[in-house]
């Protein structure tokens, strides 16, 4: 079974739009939310198949994306109900993930974008790229 479900894996990445395997290839840390340093921790993570994972600055959250890579379509974001000093952080970055409709890659940066200019921009390690922002205004 497991050598079935690595096939099935590798088939899915096979089949991905061009940088789609990049993007899915592992955890990212949130670097800027609208446009503006985003002060708490964050990460996101998405699979071949449309899973999203990551952990909000206060809680794991989850959900699946219903459209293919590079696109994205996230109904319904759940996540675990730990409270902690970062809960309006974590509002932010959960509401600006929900309207989340696309994904590219930009200078070994994420982008997700969405609606009216909103934006998620991510790094591989926030530490290596923190004062490197694409997507801030200020």
């Amino acid at each position: 079974m497991k050598k079935t479900l690595t096939l099935a894996a590798i088939s899915a990445l096979l089949a991905l739009p061009l940088h789609a395997e990049e993007i899915a290839a592992g955890e990212w840390q949130v670097l800027a939310v609208d446009g503006a340093l985003f002060a708490a921790e964050a990460t996101f993570s998405v699979t071949p198949d449309g899973q999203i994972a990551g952990k909000a600055p206060c809680n794991r959250y989850f959900g699946q994306s219903k459209a293919a890579l590079p696109a994205l379509q996230l109904d319904a974001i759940g996540a675990t109900r730990m409270a902690c000093d970062a809960m309006a952080a974590e509002d932010q970055f959960l509401t600006a993930l929900s309207s989340m409709t696309g994904a590219e890659l930009r200078e070994d940066h994420l982008v997700l974008t969405g609606p009216e200019g909103r934006s998620i921009e991510l790094v591989r390690d926030r530490g290596d790229k923190a004062g490197v922002c694409l997507t801030c205004t200020a």
